[in-house]
């Protein structure tokens, strides 16, 4: 499907476009009614028959249902005639409501990651786990790395997780990594100083693996970070923010 890009402006008229005729349309049934979903879906499917639905719910803004695929979450009005695609921002805080919600639908079970196909770096206690997918041609994984060299008591799960269509090389890239010696020490050694190291010859199927994984899990950039709650963050974010997180996180003293 050919996206469409309206702002939030664009998105302000559409909507008070929706609400000026909601009077005249007065459905005899609920427009949030199960039928009414199937009604939008159908008409979806039919003009665009080349996405794939997953689901379609009234969303928390009146006269808008939350369509979400099997790789994003847009809007559509009541009628399934007008789509909305782009962000929702909350002017108060600033906060991107359309990403909060994206990644509250899929939060992962963290337990259930395949830990053996990772690269595992420990520092300090390594209280404070996270999962990272992680591109070797990513220079926002490389910033995001250098910021965990700032961070102690972390167990740091990487995932290698080329996006071959965005970085041509990349999977090559990772599997020199995985196939090398010591991992960990190949990795950081590329990421931080774009030093080669020598690799074995080795089974890297595990490349299949995540990649698989990563479709499931909706991953679609990198850095993607994992938390211990299942909470995902997409992108390379500032010690701060992460500190924040892992707080949140932390069992509250007992009063």
């Amino acid at each position: 499907m050919k996206k469409l890009f309206l702002g939030i402006g664009a998105l302000a008229i559409m909507l008070a476009t929706s609400m000026a005729f909601a009077d005249k349309e007065k459905p005899a049934k609920s427009a949030d009614d199960p039928t009414s979903f199937a009604a939008v879906q159908k008409t979806l499917q039919t003009r665009f028959p080349k996405i794939h639905i997953d689901t379609i719910q009234a969303s928390q803004w009146p006269y808008l249902y939350e369509v979400v695929t099997d790789s994003e979450l847009f809007y559509v009005d009541k009628t399934g005639d007008y789509l909305f695609y782009g962000k929702v921002m909350d002017t108060k805080t600033r906060e991107d409501l359309t990403e909060k919600r994206w990644n509250a639908l899929n939060q992962v079970d963290f337990n259930t990651l395949p830990f053996d196909l990772a690269l595992k770096e420990v520092k300090g206690d390594g209280s404070r786990k996270l999962a990272v997918f992680a591109d070797p041609h990513c220079p926002f994984c490389t910033r995001f790395l250098k910021t965990l060299g700032d961070v102690d008591n972390i167990t740091v799960y990487t995932f290698l997780f080329p996006l071959e269509g965005l970085h041509p090389g990349s999977t090559d890239r990772a599997k020199k990594i995985w196939c090398a010696q010591d991992r960990n020490t190949a990795w950081h050694d590329w990421m931080l100083s774009q030093k080669e190291t020598m690799s074995l010859a080795c089974n890297t199927d595990q490349m299949n693996t995540l990649k698989v994984l990563g479709d499931k899990l909706k991953i679609t950039g990198t850095p993607t970070l994992i938390f211990l709650d299942g909470s995902r963050i997409p992108g390379a974010i500032a010690k701060d923010d992460l500190e924040k997180e892992f707080s949140r996180l932390s069992p509250k003293p007992q009063s």
